[in-house]
């Protein structure tokens, strides 16, 4: 009886490899495509409340949207960070530069 459960077990598990092989047990992928990305001329056209702020030594645009805010900002950091990129084109917000001017955000509790 051993040997018949063994040998059924066997030929069970030689069957699933060869069909998993064959055939395959997976869902066919798709071919997954990119979001567009947004152009320059859309960023330009951009409607978001801003205050004009300089860059001083250890500022960071938390930092600066907080002090603005007297407080905890209404948003989450992406999208401070998306509207910051927005209003400011080409220019990133882990890399602000001291003394330059930025248009920093600016939202309603």
């Amino acid at each position: 009886m051993k040997k018949a459960i063994s040998a059924f077990v066997l030929c069970l598990a030689i069957y699933i490899i060869y069909y998993d092989v064959t055939t395959g047990t997976l869902i066919a992928s798709t071919k997954a495509t990119a979001p567009p990305e947004h152009t320059a001329d859309a960023k330009t056209n951009v409607h978001i409340p801003y205050q004009m702020v300089a860059v001083k030594p250890g500022d960071t645009l938390l930092s600066i949207m907080e002090k603005l805010q007297n407080g905890s900002i209404p948003v989450p950091i992406d999208k401070a960070i998306t509207d910051f990129e927005a209003l400011n084109p080409g220019e990133k917000a882990q890399t602000l530069q001291i003394g330059k001017k930025y248009k920093i955000p600016v939202y309603k509790h």
